[in-house]
């Protein structure tokens, strides 16, 4: 799960492909034949077995390719073919999208210094470079040019996590004349700026910012951008009305991402494979999306929904996102997205499963700005997000059953169900 909204693309590919599996033989492994199955009763053939043969494949891909499967990396790509070659072999047409993204490297660790002590703070991707220094205003949420009005130029600003994204608070801030912008909230948050763009240092703070407003303050960034390339992956059946579950398959370069989103991906991809093959409504189309470089700003997704035309958007009925489905000891919450979406997932999970707002948080927003309708599972953060510990051994297989079983059986529902 990114912590930003959609981001600006700076350069776009956007070739569709045909592909094979790369790399292990097991991407390939047949489903069994057998004659089309109904829809209905999926959930009863999701297994927490099923779930976790993707998640120990997750793992090792990442164990592989340096402990991570962050955006433009080796560990990406071979997630994207393991997903390709799985989709394949269950029957799906598929193809990868090529996507341009920007990627971001810190050369050394942040510093920021209130006199002699130092406080502990995180860097968010894409922030510019400098050491500056300069005394502290808090200016609220700082969602607004009004916010910013007291802001005297080369002062630091102080926001406020919360309502508009981090981007638009750095731009804001940046356009009135600020030195550096601290990002404030109960601990150091890992966010993304989404893009290059913004030239002043951009840190979190952790105690909501406390004692920091009117101090005087040093704040050292050095990092760089690149622009890398990532990929979609997208399987489709049948054709006509388009129901559609995605999930993102990246991690961050913190850590393997077994739960963000490995998790997603995993029931995302066993909900495929056990509906590969089934009968399908005359009319209707079964749609997964396994979106890239999520974590620097739904870059993935943003590119997928931008090329679509207005008859392709029109067709899909349905989008449901799983991001981060299988937290310890959690419940799975709906999103407050389309209330028949929601309707159908709280069938599942009862009329006591709590609800979420998201915001855009996640891959379901660029479907929403497009007006397609969007729903979606969250399990919440946990300990390991977005760190290294954030392995198989971090992922609740009970928890990421209940999910997926209960998007599975949404899914089925919606394809079922004529409009």
């Amino acid at each position: 799960m990114g912590s930003g909204s959609s981001a600006r693309l700076i350069a776009v590919a956007a070739a569709a492909l045909l592909v094979g599996c790369g790399g292990d033989g097991d991407h390939e492994r047949p489903r069994p034949r057998q004659a089309p199955l109904p829809l209905g009763g999926v959930e009863q053939r999701i297994t927490t077995e099923g779930l976790n043969e993707h998640l120990t494949a997750l793992q090792r891909i990442a164990a592989e390719h340096g402990g991570h499967r962050s955006v433009g990396t080796a560990g990406e790509r071979a997630t994207a073919d393991y997903l390709a070659g799985r989709l394949r072999a269950a029957g799906y047409r598929v193809r990868v999208q090529d996507v341009a993204a920007s990627s971001f490297r810190e050369r050394t660790a942040p510093r920021v210094t209130v006199g002699s002590r130092r406080i502990e703070v995180t860097t968010l991707r894409f922030s510019g470079s400098g050491n500056v220094s300069g005394r502290v205003r808090a200016v609220g949420l700082g969602c607004s040019r009004a916010a910013f009005a007291g802001l005297r130029r080369d002062e630091v600003a102080l926001v406020r996590r919360g309502t508009c994204s981090f981007r638009s608070k750095a731009l804001a801030a940046q356009r009135a004349g600020a030195r550096a912008v601290l990002i404030s909230d109960r601990t150091p948050v890992r966010g993304s700026l989404q893009d290059t763009g913004v030239r002043v240092p951009v840190v979190a703070v952790g105690g909501r910012g406390a004692g920091l407003a009117g101090a005087r303050v040093r704040v050292r960034v050095d990092a760089s951008s690149a622009e890398r390339r990532s990929a979609n992956v997208i399987a489709e059946a049948g054709s006509g009305r388009v129901v559609m579950a995605g999930a993102h398959l990246d991690s961050v370069p913190e850590g393997p991402g077994l739960n963000d989103n490995g998790s997603g991906v995993a029931a995302v991809l066993e909900i495929a494979e056990e509906l590969g093959g089934r009968a399908l409504p005359e009319g209707v189309a079964l749609r997964f999306g396994f979106w890239g470089a999520e974590e620097i700003g739904l870059v993935g997704s943003t590119q997928y929904v931008e090329g679509l035309s207005r008859e392709q958007r029109r067709a899909i009925s349905a989008y449901v996102n799983l991001d981060m489905v299988g937290s310890p000891g959690a419940r799975p919450a709906i999103y407050d997205g389309d209330a028949t979406i929601a309707a159908a997932l709280r069938r599942q999970l009862g009329p006591d499963a709590p609800s979420d707002d998201l915001g855009s948080r996640s891959d379901h927003a660029p479907f929403d700005r497009a007006g397609i309708p969007v729903g979606g599972l969250f399990t919440g953060l946990d300990r390991c997000y977005h760190r290294e510990c954030d392995t198989i051994e971090n992922v609740d297989r009970e928890v990421l059953t209940a999910s997926a079983r209960a998007a599975g059986a949404a899914l089925a529902e919606l394809a079922l169900d004529r409009p």
